[in-house]
């Protein structure tokens, strides 16, 4: 049973200069990136929506700490009771990664303890994807991996059918799965925080002209801003109304599938 009344699927990441020069940080752009993260998953599980991505390392823990903060709270036990219950959180998985644990890696560098726990807490719904070629994820190995298992989790993933689609920072993860979603929806909306760096930034500089691609907060200047931070010997930190750009996604979304009800 889906009681949702709306499915996001969420595609962030917080880019590695080390990994690829391509997709450079904004200022902060760690904090950035978890606060937009935190913001839209808060007003997701307010207005009634789910929330679908996968299961990246540093989004796990920022999702299931907003879980636990929410009215899902008190409906665990009944997930917990019936497994046909559709979860408020669905975390797709390449099994590429998998159980792939050297003896000097912890298990969370691998897969978040976070993401178990949105699972065993009642949150969550766990969708592992077949790797493909025999592809194993090697976490000593500071560089894209495992392309084919992750294309393939990722057609899986949008096949899901969601109702839209939120890019926050990334790298070619990010990338593409904003080409798969096109691809699959060519009439869905896309919605770029632009301000968050990364894919996100180079995707709304790319398709600001495109029909159903909103980039949400195309008149923030964190160019100008940032330079005024540094002028500021006060002001070493960029603050950015992400709890109010991703409210303003989801009443657009809302009034987009009100829309489409009408038609």
């Amino acid at each position: 049973m889906n009681n949702f009344k709306f499915k996001i699927l969420l595609s962030a990441s917080v880019p590695s200069k080390q990994r690829n020069e391509k997709y450079l940080k904004i200022k902060n752009a760690q904090i950035q990136i978890e606060e937009a993260v935190i913001s839209l998953s808060r007003n997701i599980f307010q207005a009634g929506g789910q929330i679908i991505f996968g299961g990246h390392p540093s989004i796990s823990p920022l999702v299931q700490m907003v879980a636990s903060e929410y009215s899902i709270n008190r409906d665990v036990e009944n997930y917990m009771r019936n497994e046909k219950e559709a979860k408020p959180i669905n975390i797709f998985q390449s099994k590429a990664y998998e159980n792939v644990i050297p003896e000097d890696v912890i298990p969370e560098d691998v897969i978040p303890k976070e993401t178990f726990a949105l699972s065993s807490l009642g949150y969550a719904e766990i969708l592992w994807i077949d790797a493909k070629d025999g592809e194993k994820f090697n976490p000593e190995i500071n560089e894209e991996q495992c392309k084919k298992s992750l294309t393939h989790m990722r057609r899986e993933m949008i096949k899901s059918n969601t109702d839209a689609f939120v890019c926050i920072g990334g790298m070619e993860g990010v990338e593409e799965e904003f080409e798969l979603f096109r691809e699959y929806y060519p009439e869905k909306p896309i919605y770029i925080l632009k301000s968050t760096g990364g894919a996100s930034k180079i995707l709304s500089e790319t398709y600001s002209e495109y029909d159903y691609v909103k980039i949400i907060d195309k008149d923030y200047d964190i160019e100008n801003l940032s330079k005024n931070a540094m002028e500021d010997s006060y002001n070493e930190f960029e603050i950015i109304p992400y709890s109010f750009f991703t409210a303003l996604i989801i009443e657009d979304l809302l009034s987009h599938l009100n829309h489409k009800c009408y038609q």
